[in-house]
């Protein structure tokens, strides 16, 4: 089933990755700056220092729901998993403030240079883009997550930020999400620990798992954590499909199937499959897990 070092993935992917729409409504806000790198550095003493109260206070309430949900998902306590991961969070200590993009509820503000995550990399840390992702609730800024965005040897890229030319922060890769997400609602533990196994060559696939979101996987093959496991006996699947036009360099194709265990160590069986000759736009159905 999931691993630790998996899990440590999924953790770390609600802090890495994002998905931004609508970028014109950000505009530029450099007085923000120092509110939010405030904010960021509580959230850094936080985990540092695995004082509970203290990241709770300080982190957006929609990723602590969403990062509780992943480990009592996978039958684990929170927020003890959570603490005890190896992940250490870069400084800004060293890095070049790059801008501030606002929409009023959401903001980014983006770094360059060598963030250190710990760990002993072989040449050091390397220069990268880290942009930090904020929300504000109740009138106060809170931490969301941190994404990194990888310059590797971008010669144009790293002349334009040696020149101070940071219009490539029009990028979406750099903006805040347009809107405050919803709340994730809490799940209890689950039965069985599940994950979707999923191939949306040439579509884009939305998964809802007995009335838990799994996920919008666009032309893309993965499995996923099933928030919220699956039941011993009788679950439902909703699995929505869009063709993407010229999505797939191969045949496009959608295949869904959901492996379940008893407990992390435990070896998965699946429990449902489908593959259809040509996806339906939405389909509903049952399935039973042992």
């Amino acid at each position: 089933m999931v691993s630790q070092t998996a899990l440590f993935t999924l953790i770390v992917s609600f802090f890495l990755s994002v998905e931004t729409t609508l970028a014109e409504q950000a505009q530029p806000d450099p007085t923000l700056r120092p509110t939010l790198e405030n904010t960021y550095h509580a959230w850094y003493t936080a985990m540092a220092s695995k004082d509970v109260v203290r990241w709770e206070e300080v982190t957006a309430f929609s990723r602590q729901m969403e990062i509780r949900n992943i480990i009592i998902s996978q039958k684990l306590p929170f927020p003890e998993t959570f603490f005890a991961d190896p992940l250490e969070s870069p400084t800004l200590t060293g890095l070049i403030g790059l801008g501030v993009l606002s929409t009023g509820q959401t903001a980014t503000s983006t770094y360059f240079g060598k963030a250190n995550f710990g760990g002993a990399p072989k040449n050091g840390p390397i220069d990268n883009l880290i942009v930090l992702h904020f929300l504000r609730e109740d009138g106060t800024w809170k931490f969301d997550r941190l994404r990194v965005v990888k310059t590797g040897s971008d010669p144009e890229l790293l002349l334009q930020i040696r020149n101070a030319d940071f219009s490539f922060l029009r990028g979406e890769e750099f903006q805040p999400t347009p809107q405050l997400p919803p709340v994730p609602q809490p799940v209890e533990t689950p039965e069985l620990i599940a994950e979707a196994w999923v191939d949306a060559s040439g579509y884009k696939v939305n998964i809802v798992v007995n009335g838990h979101e799994t996920g919008t996987f666009s032309n893309v093959k993965t499995a996923e954590l099933i928030v919220g496991g699956v039941r011993q006996g009788s679950n439902q699947i909703t699995i929505t499909t869009e063709s993407i036009t010229g999505g797939s360099d191969g045949v496009p194709k959608v295949e869904v199937a959901i492996y379940a265990a008893d407990t992390p160590e435990t070896e998965a069986t699946r429990v449902f499959h489908y593959k259809p000759a040509v996806p339906d736009a939405q389909v509903t159905q049952s399935f039973v897990a042992d």
